[in-house]
């Protein structure tokens, strides 16, 4: 990420491919061999041991494992299974890491260079890998270390980190994203209104906050509803369920704060899952804990990030949904990467990947009358 000369000047005056997969200890599936280049269908001769041959029922209709869908993905059961694999061959890189650690990896991953941010004791354990004695930047071969800029205040790291966004130059034409850390409670709070700010503009930000510890009661120190209070104000906001989610977390959020009409997306990090070091049965429980859908729906109250959905209903075409599942995005999960996959049917919000789905028509907003045909949600079937 490249900054310009009056975003270095901000700065100064606002602050004092996985390999072969080779794993066969997952409880659902035994592997034999997969051998599948990216921009392949995936085809596996996994087998389940716990599904009747050929067949696996979900939501009572069954699943013919040897179709393939027009698209040449394998549908079913066994496209299920074949994404599965995948999901674990892309995260095993990540076992042995703490769930902060994957933080640091993933933003050093996306381009990041700078941090802006202020302390707090929820957000420790991020904050660590910052420091520029941490243990990770001695590595033969290790990557440069993010620059942290502690700032004067919360809202200070929100409104430098739009700066940097504005002022940035990525080589897919995209504007990069900025990035704000603080703690619990009131430092979330005080990032309420650059983030309002951000989604106004349509500034992409990634936010992310420690939070009090999952096993912390509901009136612990400095724990509130964070998620919920910036859920109205970001195109994405979500509290962590499981360490072992964090890659396909922090892949999404940067994916959907800098595509469609860019925008802020929050993560509320509790400080236990920051600690947290990820295992191999982690991984499994977390693979195992997918849902299948046949549907989008209305979402839980503490819906989770991953589910698998028809692509198009009743075809039994299933992929890998992230994100809402009223409001969310399919991806397949190539070798380090997840690649989004456009549905044969697009919602308003696959096609503008932003919480409003609105498009005003008329030349001027001023001019516009609400309750006229110039205002209302994006229809999928015109030209945008």
């Amino acid at each position: 990420m490249k900054l310009s000369v009056a975003a270095c000047a901000l700065l100064v005056g606002l602050n004092g491919g996985v390999g072969a997969f080779t794993h066969s200890r997952h409880s659902s599936w035994v592997h034999r061999s997969v051998e599948a280049p990216w921009g392949t269908a995936l085809r596996s001769t996994a087998e389940r041991k716990d599904v009747s041959v050929g067949v696996e029922t979900v939501n009572g209709a069954e699943l013919n494992m040897a179709e393939s869908s027009a698209q040449g993905r394998l549908v079913g059961s066994a496209g299920i299974t074949a994404t599965k694999e995948s999901m674990l061959s892309y995260l095993s890189q990540f076992e042995g890491e703490s769930g902060a650690a994957v933080i640091y990896s993933k933003l050093q991953e996306h381009g990041v260079t700078v941090v802006n941010g202020f302390s707090g004791g929820a957000v420790l354990p991020l904050l660590d890998q910052f420091h520029v004695d941490h243990p990770r930047h001695k590595r033969p071969g290790a990557p440069t270390p993010i620059q942290w800029i502690t700032n004067s205040n919360e809202s200070s790291a929100g409104h430098i980190a739009e700066g940097i966004a504005k002022s940035s130059t990525e080589a897919d034409g995209r504007l990069a994203a900025g990035i704000a850390v603080a703690t619990s409670g009131p430092g979330v709070t005080n990032l309420v209104t650059p983030v309002t700010d951000a989604m106004c503009d349509g500034v992409p930000l990634v936010v992310l906050c420690g939070q009090a510890a999952t096993s912390a009661p509901i009136a612990a120190f400095q724990s509130c509803p964070a998620s919920e209070i910036m859920r109205p104000v970001t195109k994405w906001s979500y509290r962590i369920k499981s360490a072992a989610e964090l890659p396909f977390v922090m892949d999404y959020a940067f994916y959907v704060a800098r595509s469609g009409r860019p925008g802020p997306v929050y993560i509320d990090l509790p400080k236990d899952l920051q600690n947290h070091v990820i295992s191999a049965q982690d991984l499994d429980q977390f693979i195992g804990s997918v849902p299948t859908v046949s549907t989008a729906g209305a979402d839980l109250p503490d819906a989770h990030l991953t589910r698998f959905m028809e692509h198009t209903p009743g075809t039994g075409d299933y992929g890998l949904h992230l994100g809402d599942q009223t409001n969310g995005l399919f991806f397949d999960v190539g070798p380090g990467r997840l690649v989004e996959v456009k549905p044969s049917v697009s919602s308003p919000y696959q096609l503008d990947h932003h919480t409003t789905s609105m498009v005003y028509r008329g030349t001027s907003l001023d001019k516009v009358d609400p309750a006229s045909p110039d205002k209302g949600t994006l229809d999928p079937n015109s030209q945008i």
